[in-house]
């Protein structure tokens, strides 16, 4: 059943387009877009799956998991590598908060897209 609602291929695309766009904008600007680019994703994640707008919510929110997971854990090593490991409880709260922020977002851009689909297939007919 699980594999039925969650579309693992643009779940995959979408979770790399949010690693690659946080990895570029925090390392070579020092501005992280990773709340912008989890919308981003969730909106693709909406427009590419086929369903009607809770499957595409589901995805979004998963994507928002996955992402928000794999972007912590790039977090905790970079703050391990600069040696501030005595203030990573203090810091992995504001990460917790970050996760949940980005499940929202992502759900909100995967309703975003259904959206989107749906007026542009209305459009176009």
């Amino acid at each position: 059943m699980i594999n039925e609602l969650i579309k693992w291929k643009p779940l995959l695309i979408g979770v790399c387009i949010v690693i690659i766009l946080y990895l570029v904008s925090d390392l070579f600007s020092g501005v992280s877009l990773l709340l912008p680019s989890m919308l981003l994703a969730g909106i693709y994640i909406g427009v590419m799956i086929k369903g009607d707008i809770k499957i595409r919510a589901l995805n979004g929110a998963v994507l928002g998991l996955i992402s928000g997971l794999i972007v912590t854990l790039i977090l905790i090593a970079m703050i391990s590598a600069q040696g501030y490991n005595a203030y990573l409880t203090t810091i992995l709260n504001a990460y917790v908060v970050y996760i949940v922020v980005g499940i929202i977002l992502s759900a909100v851009g995967g309703v975003f897209g259904s959206l989107i689909k749906t007026e542009y297939s209305k459009n176009a007919n």
